[in-house]
């Protein structure tokens, strides 16, 4: 049976995320999906992790725990390990829902043309904030460099519930190291335009936790690198797109609206009481 299923490789970046590591490797472990291969590449944790991952060793066909070149490079080591047909990605603080490798490989036997496929993902905060987002209707490079009318309105992919065949990341060569917040919209770009196909279900594939500390609760410097991102492959791709214009306004827009977020924020910085205080306080020399 698991020979006639198509291998799906996942990879788990890590690096000091003890409280949730162990649940995120349950959540893959427990698909019992029979043609798995399951990589923990952790970035040398000084927490719980290691030990965690001893308990599971039988479980994961590879991991190690050392300093490495930070998230983008550590899922690069491990999709250069990989044998599976469909791959994936899945940090160490989010969780699949039980059944999903299954289905995805139902999904993709069912579109054999079919690149990219994505599900649907609970932004999990553990309360009444938890919501499940609608599946992804991004399908060309357009639809992805539009991210103010898409990314910012919440039709985008949220990376734990994507997976895509090996032949289409082999296309891109690599995940862009240089990026730290936006490394999967890159890739998304990237293989759009080459050509790869999109397609997405409506089903709960994954769970994104939000918690203090992760990357994307920093939100201002993931639009700012996210508007640097699609600006960049406007510039190198305005031919090849279909409203350039429009688009190259979408991004002003938000790279407008960021910047006035910062003046307001320095304003209100600046007529602060402690603000105040501590400026009077410099000037004395006080300390």
């Amino acid at each position: 049976m698991g020979s006639q299923l198509p291998k799906i490789t996942i990879v788990t970046p890590s690096l000091n995320q003890g409280p949730f590591v162990e649940e995120t490797i349950k959540s893959i472990i427990d698909q019992e999906y029979p043609n798995l291969e399951y990589f923990v590449l952790d970035g040398g944790s000084t927490d719980r992790t290691v030990s965690i991952l001893e308990k599971y060793d039988e479980h994961i066909d590879f991991w190690t725990s050392a300093p490495d070149k930070g998230q983008a490079a550590a899922i690069n080591q491990g999709f250069a390990k990989a044998n599976g047909e469909i791959l994936a990605w899945l940090n160490s603080d989010d969780t699949y829902e039980l059944g999903v490798l299954a289905e995805v490989a139902k999904t993709f036997q069912q579109h054999p043309h079919v690149d990219v496929i994505s599900g649907r993902c609970r932004v999990w905060y553990g309360d009444s904030r938890d919501r499940l987002i609608d599946p992804s209707p991004l399908r060309c490079l357009d639809d992805f460099l539009k991210i103010r009318s898409n990314w910012m309105n919440g039709r985008l992919i949220i990376q734990p519930e994507a997976f895509f065949r090996r032949t289409a990341f082999e296309r891109i060569g690599r995940l862009r190291e240089e990026f730290y917040y936006c490394f999967d919209a890159c890739m998304w770009m990237d293989m759009a335009k080459l050509g790869c196909s999109f397609h997405s279900v409506d089903q709960h594939w994954a769970n994104l936790r939000i918690h203090d500390g992760q990357k994307i609760s920093h939100m201002t410097e993931t639009c700012q690198e996210l508007a640097r991102l699609a600006w960049d492959q406007l510039r190198e791709n305005w031919t090849n797109v279909q409203s350039p214009l429009a688009i190259g306004e979408e991004i002003f827009c938000v790279l407008e609206g960021l910047a006035s977020k910062e003046r307001n924020a320095a304003r209100i910085l600046l007529n602060s009481t402690s603000y105040r205080l501590g400026r009077v306080l410099t000037k004395l020399k006080v300390w």
